[in-house]
C-alpha cells in the first residue's frame, strides 16, 4: 500500500491530453523536488488517487513537513485504506449514519486500544490524520457526503505557556477524534511526558547498562549512551554530533565543556532549537581520545560521503563508514534510499544489549530516550540537597534542569519533581554517580 521512499520526486501535476499524460509544473508548490516522498499504492499496483493528492497538498503550505512527518501521515493513511479494503468499505460513501467510515474506523481503533495493540496516543494520531484527510476531500476536492462524517464543536482548553503562565484558547473539535481524559489519567503512569513518554531508569539499571556496554565492547554505543546519560541529549543530537564539536581542549579548571547544538550547528535538535550541551570534561576527553583511535580513523576512511572539511564528518560512524543518524540538513540525504534515523541503535538495544543484560539477570524494558529522563532525575537528585539546605531555591533548581534539558516550559521540568515525589526516589548526587560510572569504564 505504501511504497518505500524514493530519493526524490519531481513536483508536477499530471493532466490528460488525448491518451497521453502531460506533465506540467505546479505553480502552487514552490519547491522543485522533495526528498524521500512517499507514494501510496493500491493492492493492484495503481496509485491511490485521493491519498496521494492529499500528501501532495502538504507541499503547498509555507511550513512544509519533513519527510519523516509526511511519511508518518502516509503510514496513517495506509492503515486506514487497508482497513477499508479488508472490510470492503467505500471511504467515499456515508449511506447511513451508522455506516459512516469515520465512526466505524474510530470503533476499530478503540478495539485495538482495548486489546493493547496500539496506544491511546497512536489512536489520537491516526484518527487525527483521517479527519484532516476528509477535511481535504470536502474542502478541496469538493466531495459530498450524505451524512456528516463527525459532529463539530468548540472547546476551551487550558495550557501553560513557556513562561509558566496559564492561558486558555478555543479550538474546533470533532466527536470522532475526541479522547476523554480525567484528572487521574497519569496517576499510575510510570513516565514523564518530555517529547514522548520517558521512563527514568534507576541508578542500578543505569549502572547495569553501562557495565553491560563495557562487556559488549561496542565503543560507539558506549560513548553515545554515556553522552545522553550525562547531558540529557536526545538520540538525534548525540548521533549527529560532528568531529568539529570535540576540537576544544579543556583546561585544568574546566569541569565541563559546552557544545552548541541545533539550527546552524550541523547537529540536530528537536525542532532545530538552539541549545547548549554541557558535557562533563571526563566524557568529553573520552570522545577526543576515541576520535583519534585506530577504530574511529578506520571508520572515517571507509566513509562513502566526504565533506568539504574533514571535521564536518559525523563523530559516530558504523563499521562501513555510515552515520547512525543523518542530520536534516545533510547534503547527502538525497543519495540515501532512506536516511539513517537511529534504527541501528534501536536494533542494538533490543537485540545485543538486552540479550546480554538477560545473561546478567537484568530484565527491564528501556529505550535510548529513557536515558534523557534518567539524566534529568540524576540532576534533580544532585540539586535537592542544596534546596533542602536552603542554599538554592526549588524554583532555581528547576530552572537549572530546564536549561540543561532545553525545555520550552517549566511545566515539563516540574514533571521530574512530581515523579521523584511520587516514587520516593533515593537520592544520590550526580557527581558521585558520574565518578562511579567513570570507574566502571576505566
Amino acid at each position: 500500500m505504501i511504497k518505500t521512499s524514493l530519493p526524490q520526486i519531481d513536483i508536477y501535476t499530471p493532466t490528460i491530453k488525448g491518451k497521453e499524460i502531460v506533465k506540467s509544473a505546479n505553480e502552487d508548490i514552490d519547491v522543485d523536488n522533495f526528498l524521500h516522498y512517499p507514494l501510496l499504492i493500491n493492492n493492484d499496483g495503481s496509485l491511490w488517487k485521493h491519498g496521494n493528492l492529499y500528501l501532495l497538498s502538504k507541499l503547498k503550505t509555507y511550513n512544509k513537513p519533513s519527510f519523516k512527518t509526511l511519511n508518518s501521515i502516509a503510514s496513517d493513511l495506509k492503515a486506514f485504506k487497508q482497513w477499508c479494503d479488508n472490510k470492503n468499505i467505500d471511504y467515499l460513501q456515508a449511506p447511513r449514519k451508522r455506516f459512516r467510515p469515520t465512526y466505524l474506523y474510530r470503533n476499530y481503533l478503540n478495539a485495538l486500544v482495548e486489546s493493547n495493540t496500539i496506544s491511546i496516543s497512536t489512536l489520537k494520531r491516526r484518527i487525527g490524520s483521517i479527519v484532516n484527510f476528509y477535511k481535504y476531500l470536502i474542502t478541496v476536492e469538493n466531495i459530498k457526503f450524505k451524512f456528516p462524517l463527525w459532529e463539530s464543536g468548540i472547546a476551551s482548553i487550558s495550557y501553560t505557556d513557556r513562561h509558566g503562565f496559564t492561558n486558555s484558547k478555543e479550538v474546533e473539535t470533532t466527536d470522532v477524534a475526541r479522547v476523554p481524559l480525567t484528572s487521574n489519567s497519569n496517576l499510575f503512569d510510570n513516565s514523564i511526558e518530555d517529547g514522548g513518554k520517558l521512563h527514568p531508569l534507576s541508578k542500578e539499571q543505569q549502572i547495569s547498562i553501562i557495565e553491560t556496554l563495557k562487556l559488549v565492547e561496542n565503543t560507539e554505543m558506549t560513548l553515545g549512551f554515556l553522552l545522553s546519560l550525562t547531558t540529557g541529549a536526545r538520540i538525534q543530537t548525540v548521533y549527529t554530533l560532528r568531529r568539529k564539536h570535540f576540537e576544544q581542549i579543556p583546561t585544568e579548571d574546566d569541569n565541563n565543556v559546552k557544545i552548541k547544538v541545533g539550527y546552524g550547528t550541523d547537529c540536530d535538535t528537536k525542532f532545530k532549537k538552539l541549545h547548549v550541551l554541557i558535557v562533563p570534561k571526563w566524557v568529553y576527553n573520552k570522545m577526543r581520545i576515541y576520535l583519534k583511535s585506530p577504530r574511529a580513523l578506520k571508520r572515517l576512511n571507509k566513509a562513502k560521503h566526504i565533506f568539504h572539511e574533514e571535521n564536518l564528518q559525523y563523530a559516530f560512524l558504523n563499521k562501513i563508514g555510515k552515520p547512525y543518524y543523518s542530520a536534516t540538513d545533510d547534503l547527502y540525504n538525497k543519495l540515501y534510499r532512506e536516511p539513517p534515523n537511529g534504527n541501528a541503535i534501536r536494533v542494538f538495544i533490543n537485540g545485543t544489549l538486552k540479550d546480554e543484560l538477560l545473561k546478567q539477570d537484568n530484565d527491564f524494558h528501556f529505550s535510548f530516550h529513557d536515558l534523557r529522563a534518567s539524566f534529568g532525575m540524576n540532576l534533580l537528585d544532585n540539586l535537592m540537597p542544596l534546596v533542602e539546605n536552603k542554599e538554592m531555591t526549588l524554583n532555581n533548581a528547576l530552572i537549572r534542569i530546564k536549561e540543561h534539558l532545553g525545555h520550552e516550559s517549566l511545566t515539563t521540568t516540574q514533571q521530574y519533581l512530581n515523579f521523584r515525589e511520587q516514587h520516593k526516589i533515593k537520592e544520590q548526587a550526580q557527581d558521585e554517580f558520574e565518578i562511579y560510572l567513570m570507574d566502571i569504564l576505566s
